[in-house]
């Protein structure tokens, strides 16, 4: 059998061949997507007061549609709560005890949420008992993320955050268990990191749990019309799967909401507290108990974690690379006497 060879430029061919094969073994695979790509609702579950749901092309932050909700005081449940909602119920087991998951969406608000009434624009519940553990509360630019058992706890509050006009991601890696020893949230806002190993009970009993995203106001009465806009909602094994950062600005500019988010900062950035009392947000939606006013132990890192890769411009210059040797070894090489 002939040796093999390892000269330079049969180095910088193989270097080559690994440039055009890497990028294929290294795309994420979401277990489930919300995109509203097919032109409709149809990958979610179901929608609260659908009638005030529609379809978009603009704005979008990925992909030709998101998914517009608008509030209305006449959206009303029977429980006397106003909400207009996206459904989405992960697969059985995925919120047993013990499991994981990454779960992420994009929003878009084209003015600014009023602090009086306040409103959730996200959060998790209990098949069955629908009993909330865990949700994100907005009041004009602030933000809170909170979990509610064993008791109400803030692990996040921040000032300035929720902009009008512009693209926002929360994303979210919770470990389910009823046992707030065991059970923790981490939770990515614009793709840094702030909440970290945020410990709670994230399951409220042996029901399965769900998530509804959308506007939720509690049984009162208002005049505005407030609209919110979703797209690109994400539920993986990873947090590569769900891109906790917003992509960057489309080629040549783009329409509504194509800037870039702005930088982290403010209140509650990079190890806030809880905020005192009972912790729970004046005209919140929901009322689920006191808190016991406990700071928040996992708000430690703001350093970032954006894992999605631009994997269009690797192959180009990994090829330009392999290129390059290539040539280079063949100047070097000297030529032989025969």
């Amino acid at each position: 059998m002939a040796p093999m060879l390892r000269t330079p430029r049969a180095l910088a061919l193989a270097a080559v061949v690994l440039a055009l094969v890497q990028p294929k073994f290294a795309a994420a695979e979401p277990v489930w997507v919300g995109d509203m790509e097919g032109g409709d609702l149809s990958q979610w579950n179901g929608q609260l007061n659908g009638q005030y749901i529609g379809v978009v092309e603009s704005p979008t932050i990925q992909g030709a549609y998101a998914a517009q909700i608008q509030l209305m005081n006449d959206a009303v449940w029977p429980n006397g709560l106003k909400r207009v909602e996206l459904h989405h119920s992960p697969a059985d087991g995925r919120t047993d005890e013990g499991a994981e998951v990454y779960f992420a969406w994009s929003f878009y608000l084209p003015e600014t949420l009023p602090t009086d009434p306040g409103q959730e624009i996200g959060y998790w519940e209990s098949d069955s008992s629908y009993q909330q553990v865990m949700a994100f509360d907005v009041q004009g630019e602030q933000i809170q993320f909170s979990t509610r058992k064993p008791s109400n706890q803030v692990h996040w509050d921040a000032k300035g955050m929720v902009t009008a006009g512009e693209w926002h991601r929360i994303a979210m890696h919770i470990l389910w268990s009823t046992d707030p020893g065991i059970g923790y949230v981490d939770v990515w806002f614009d793709g840094v990191q702030v909440v970290t190993h945020g410990a709670a009970q994230t399951l409220a009993d042996g029901n399965s749990t769900f998530t509804q995203i959308g506007l939720l106001r509690g049984a009162v009465e208002f005049d505005d019309s407030p609209i919110i806009v979703i797209d690109d909602a994400v539920e993986g094994d990873t947090l590569e799967d769900v891109h906790p950062a917003l992509p960057g600005p489309p080629e040549g500019g783009g329409g509504a909401g194509a800037g870039g988010s702005p930088a982290i900062g403010g209140a509650g950035a990079g190890g806030s507290a809880a905020i005192g009392g009972n912790g729970a947000q004046g005209g919140s939606a929901s009322s689920m108990g006191g808190s016991d006013g406990v700071p928040s132990d996992g708000v430690n890192d703001t350093t970032g974690c954006s894992c999605r890769i631009d994997r269009a411009s690797q192959p180009g210059s990994l090829l330009a690379w392999g290129l390059a040797l290539a040539m280079l070894a063949r100047r070097r090489r000297a030529p032989t006497s025969r």
